[in-house]
């Protein structure tokens, strides 16, 4: 069991390193179409943030609505024989999205392109990035252990496996929960502070 997990794990890390080369790769390459024809992080879109004032607590009910949205789908696509895929493809499209956003920022700004990803997605990540990936592991699991009985043999028998999942999951929605709160409160004066200082 303990092997069947680690391997799950290292196949996610594998998917999302690839797909993020793949993504610094393809920025590198179309920058000419994708960066400079579209307005990526470039300076009017700065200036709009940096002058923007968003309702806390508007985008704290957009951004809930957005991140549960996500989990619930995750958590019933698990149910399905698309689990396992679905966990393939969104690790897929986070390692390319963090690919080409970041080299974006890079070739725009250098060094402060850098700091400016992180002044978007701070502090708010400390707390996705686990719940995204504990939300990925669990959906696995999740999907295997309905299709794959013979994949997952369950050893504790303490908890029962629906409670267990669902406690689970509900840990992962606290999570996420927690980071849209920082991501509407906190985050934007973060943000707005250091383009105030571009």
């Amino acid at each position: 069991m303990r092997e069947s997990v680690f391997d799950r794990k290292s196949s996610l890390g594998m998917v999302f390193l690839l797909a993020f080369v793949a993504g610094i790769l393809t920025m590198n390459f179309g920058k000419s179409i994708l960066l400079e024809n579209t307005g990526l992080l470039d300076e009017n879109m700065l200036m709009q943030m940096k002058s923007a004032f968003p309702d806390s607590d508007a985008l704290f009910v957009f951004v809930m609505r957005k991140r549960l949205t996500f989990v619930v789908i995750m958590a019933v696509l698990a149910t399905t024989y698309l689990g396992v895929a679905a966990c393939m493809a969104v690790t897929m499209w986070y390692g390319f999205s963090t690919g080409m956003f970041l080299t974006a920022a890079i070739l725009r700004y250098g060094f402060k392109g850098i700091l400016l990803v992180a002044a978007g997605v701070l502090p708010q990540y400390f707390l996705y990035i686990p719940a995204i990936y504990a939300l990925l592991i669990w959906s696995d699991k999740t999907c295997r252990m309905i299709y794959c009985k013979s994949y997952y043999q369950r050893e504790d028998t303490k908890t029962p496996i629906l409670l267990g999942r669902v406690l689970s999951l509900v840990v992962i929605l606290i999570g996420m929960v927690a980071g849209c709160f920082l991501e509407s409160f906190v985050n934007p004066g973060i943000l707005q502070g250091f383009l105030r200082m571009l």
